[in-house]
């Protein structure tokens, strides 16, 4: 049987090292070792990892719920990490709040922010074609079915 640990290398000596919060949790915590400001009121957090997945599974990055108390929202929705990425993971996280971005993500530092989940992966082939099977729904999309 295949192992499913997932390899997990710290980069920065001391640094917190990622936990569940209860054993039965879907992922793991990971916390905000250092930021490193982008541009206007976006920040990159540094979570001061790197990871090894098992063969066949990948990585998905998502921050953790409490973020919201921050007024920290992260850019683009969800991190993927592929199976072959072996660089740092880092949030890129957007400020919406009223005060200093820079200064705001500092409070965080050392606090948990991100979770990190396993996910099998599941390859699939793909085709380009003029035109797709009709169904029932067709193109009816967001609001459609007017819940």
């Amino acid at each position: 049987m295949p192992s499913h640990k997932l390899k997990i290398k710290l980069h920065y000596p001391g640094m917190p090292e990622p936990k569940r919060g209860h054993p039965t949790d879907s992922g793991i915590d990971l916390s905000l070792i250092k930021i490193l400001p982008k541009r206007d009121n976006l920040i990159f957090f540094d979570t001061g990892i790197s990871i090894e997945p098992p063969e066949g599974y990948y990585g998905e990055l998502f921050p953790r719920s409490s973020i919201y108390k921050s007024d920290f929202i992260m850019s683009n929705s969800v991190g993927i990490i592929d199976e072959s990425y072996r660089g740092i993971l880092y949030l890129p996280m957007r400020y919406v709040g009223e005060g200093n971005a820079v200064h705001e993500a500092g409070k965080l530092v050392g606090t948990r922010v991100a979770q990190l989940i396993l996910r099998e992966l599941r390859l699939f082939d793909f085709e380009i074609v003029t035109e797709t099977t009709q169904t029932r729904r067709g193109e009816g999309g967001f609001g459609s079915t007017g819940k």
